[in-house]
């Protein structure tokens, strides 16, 4: 069950993911209290525990500073806007904290910019992460480090969920809510919140990969979705169904989109998601190919060679041969 939730907030956070954050988790928490009988505590904090501003200038009150909080269940790093080099260094105190609820497990969601912190703390370095188009450019340039993935609207490696904007960063948010809460907390807010907000929300995240840089918005959505939840058992007719479409219909517009099928796009998702196990955990290459979606290891093992031109194992000492020579 969640339990405890922190949300941070530095000067210049905008407002709108703030105030969506809170409005949803409100909405988690009274429901969570009616199906299993204990409400979610919400913590909003700052560096300091003292009242901040957003972008535009709307105040924040916040509960707590953070060196209140050491038990919660998920941290959200709001998105910032403005002059990031300022507003990163004022934040010192954040990145030791960052690093003790990583190393805890703790699942930290940064909302767009939010992930300029968790590079700054260094938890993305050598992990693959995504931020707002806007600001792609300055973070790979602050952080080299870090696998920027200018092509993704979600990526999850580590227990660190990143977003290219506030669309996306809801989406995270019903993942772990479903996750965390129960599985009826999370299509509850999903249909209360996401639906619309997916409606009213054009592509946040053009880029220059052909995967995402296209128009169709019914498409781009079902891609957003499937960066979460490509490890899950989905078929055709449920992708189709999620965009009112017909099997046949989806099939073509997605390849139409994409360059690629649904299952191609899926099985990219997965072997993309499987590297980053091997470089980041001692899983087997049995319980990585269980984790991403598939349950046969062969299978995953020979698509992986197939993709990077060796197996499993052998792309796992290669890369922490190249590694420790660093």
């Amino acid at each position: 069950m969640l339990k405890h939730v922190t949300l941070y907030a530095s000067e210049n956070t905008m407002g709108l993911s703030m105030g969506l954050t809170h409005d949803v988790l409100k909405f988690a928490s009274d429901l969570q209290h009616k199906l299993l009988g204990n409400a979610i505590t919400v913590k909003l904090v700052t560096i300091d525990g003292n009242p901040t501003t957003t972008f535009s200038g709307l105040a924040i009150t916040p509960d707590c500073a953070l060196a209140d909080i050491d038990e919660t269940d998920l941290v959200i790093l709001h998105s910032v806007w403005g002059d990031m080099e300022p507003l990163l260094a004022q934040q010192a105190a954040l990145y030791p904290k960052l690093r003790q609820w990583h190393g805890k497990g703790i699942p930290i969601m940064a909302a767009a910019t939010g992930a300029f912190f968790l590079a700054q703390a260094g938890l993305l370095n050598e992990r693959m992460g995504t931020t707002h188009w806007h600001k792609q450019s300055h973070f790979a340039r602050a952080f080299p480090k870090v696998n920027l993935r200018s092509d993704r609207f979600i990526t999850a490696t580590g227990e660190l969920y990143c977003s290219a904007g506030l669309n996306a960063a809801l989406e995270i948010i019903v993942f772990l809510i479903s996750r965390l809460s129960c599985k009826a907390v999370g299509e509850a807010i999903e249909q209360a919140f996401l639906v619309d907000f997916r409606r009213g929300v054009t592509s946040e995240a053009t880029s220059l990969n052909h995967q995402t840089y296209h128009q169709d918005d019914d498409i781009l959505n079902i891609q957003q979705w499937l960066e979460i939840h490509f490890a899950e058992k989905v078929t055709i007719g449920e992708m189709a169904a999620r965009i009112n479409m017909t099997e046949r219909t989806f099939k073509r517009r997605f390849k139409e989109a994409t360059g690629e099928t649904p299952l191609v796009y899926i099985q990219q998702l997965r072997i993309e998601q499987g590297k980053e196990f091997l470089k980041h955990s001692d899983k087997s290459a049995e319980e990585i190919a269980w984790a991403v979606g598939y349950q046969d290891p062969g299978h995953f093992n020979r698509l992986f060679k197939r993709t990077f031109g060796m197996n499993v194992s052998c792309w796992r000492d290669t890369y922490q041969q190249t590694t420790n020579r660093r």
